[in-house]
This record gives structure tokens, C-alpha cells and sequence, in this order.
């Protein structure tokens, strides 16, 4: 990075919901806001930390739940340009169930692949597989999952993001369905090597940012333990957790140009 140009990195935000998103949009300067229909994209340049030579924009949007809306809402990011700046990585974060014991609520899960476990072409294609990328999983960027397992984990450590408990890393599990039933959950692990989460998007984010050439990182937060009583403790959870979501966002953007 020469140090008499200034350099301008553009970052795409998703969840599926508000809740999921916290303040970020209260801590962007120069707001402008673009609609497509019922989605809304807000972008603007970050008010954090000051870094010489560079200067942090953020497009963010929230999806709606499930693999359309998320797939529609990362396509709209993806071609969001702020400042004729196009987006240089897209990171979708909120909350997912458990699928392993282990993880209590408050964990984090930065996935190393996500599977979509409702996809299901056979005779055609194995379980799991998705024709169009003839895998049954994308495995995650490791230049951006190591980075933001670094960056969270020193963070955690010393104080800063009080609350969210330990990280973990393993499979995550994308469908069209809120799991509220062990006996799925069991089914799925045993189809599913290392899973241990969970939700209705981050395949179908990665797979759109992975057929559209931009660099993606996936971000869960344990919100319940997906059997009988999730539908409850999630609910409370989430309101919780809407006060304080903006922190993981905001230790990551503090520590970006440390991966530039």
C-alpha cells in the first residue's frame, strides 16, 4: 500500500434480520440508501478507527430468512457500488442453532464449509450436492476465516466483546427450515461430518459470492440449541442479543487492514 495514495475498501454486511445488523448503520457517515423493490441497501464510510491511506466503506442490508431471499439480497450487494467503489468482501452474520452439543448460546461458529442440507438431486447427483458446483460443500476462504477467528479470539480475551463465549469451527448446515427437532438434528450428524450449526442462509450467500468471484466470510452466533424449545429461546435470545450484534461487526472493521 504506498503511503502517499489513499486506498478505499468496500465491505458488504448481510443478515437476514435488523436484530442481526445492530447499529451499523448508525455508525455510517455520508448515508445513502439504493431500494430494489422491498430491500433496502444502505451504504456509507465508516466512522471507526482512522487508518492512514485507507478508508473503510460499508454497504449493509438485511436479507429476509431463507436461501432466495439471502441469494437475492448478496446478488443486490455484490453489484452495490459506493462511491464507484464495488464491494471487496461480503460478510453475512446472525444466529444459528446448535447441532453440537458442545456449543452453548453465545458461542461463535466461523464455518471452515457450509452445506445446503435440504439439496437433494438424487439419482442424479449424491445428497447434498449441488449440480451447478458438482460439491456437496464450499469450503470456506481461509485467508478471511483464519483472520477473523484471530481477530474475535483476541478480542474475547481481553474483555471486549463480553458475552459472546468461544469459538468454534466446523460445518455449517443451510436449509429452508427452522429446526426444532433433535431427531433431525441427529439425522443430519450422522450425514454430515464435523457439523455444528445450523440456519437458513450462509450456503446460499456462499454460493452466490463463490459463482460472483467476491471473497465471502460467514459469522454465527449460537442463539439455542435447535429441538423442541428452540422457537422460545431463540426469540428471547434475539433480543438480546439485537443491543450488542454490532460489536462483532465493529471489532472486525477496527482490525481490516490487517488482511488488505
Amino acid at each position: 500500500m504506498e503511503s502517499d495514495k489513499k486506498t478505499c475498501f468496500h465491505c458488504g454486511i448481510l443478515g437476514a434480520m435488523p436484530e442481526e445488523i445492530g447499529a451499523t448503520i448508525d455508525n455510517l457517515n455520508d448515508l445513502s440508501e439504493t431500494n430494489y423493490g422491498d430491500l433496502k441497501i444502505f451504504s456509507g464510510e465508516w466512522l471507526g478507527d482512522e487508518f492512514d491511506n485507507l478508508t473503510i466503506y460499508i454497504s449493509v442490508a438485511w436479507s429476509g430468512w431463507g436461501k432466495v431471499s439471502a441469494a437475492r439480497a448478496a446478488t443486490r450487494l455484490i453489484g452495490t457500488s459506493f462511491k464507484k467503489k464495488k464491494i471487496d468482501l461480503l460478510i453475512f452474520t446472525g444466529v444459528a442453532g446448535a447441532a453440537n452439543s458442545s456449543l452453548k448460546q453465545w458461542d461463535l461458529v466461523v464455518p471452515s464449509a457450509l452445506v445446503q442440507h435440504d439439496m437433494d438431486a438424487r439419482p442424479l447427483f449424491p445428497k447434498f450436492v449441488v449440480p451447478t458446483l458438482r460439491t456437496d460443500k464450499l469450503n470456506s476462504i481461509e485467508k478471511y476465516s483464519d483472520w477473523s477467528v484471530a481477530i474475535l479470539s483476541e478480542a474475547i480475551s481481553r474483555g471486549k466483546l463480553q458475552k459472546f463465549g468461544q469459538i468454534s469451527r466446523g460445518v455449517i448446515a443451510t436449509g429452508d427450515r427452522f429446526i426444532t427437532e433433535k431427531g433431525l438434528i441427529n439425522m443430519l450428524s450422522d450425514e454430515i461430518i464435523d457439523l455444528c450449526a445450523v440456519e437458513m442462509e450462509g450456503a446460499a450467500v456462499a454460493q452466490v459470492s463463490h459463482q460472483e468471484g467476491i471473497p465471502w466470510l460467514i459469522l454465527r452466533v449460537i442463539s439455542d440449541s435447535a429441538d423442541e424449545s428452540a422457537a422460545q429461546t431463540f426469540s428471547e435470545f434475539l433480543q438480546e442479543y439485537s443491543k450488542i450484534s454490532w460489536n462483532l461487526v465493529e471489532t472486525l472493521m477496527s482490525e481490516i487492514k490487517s488482511i488488505i
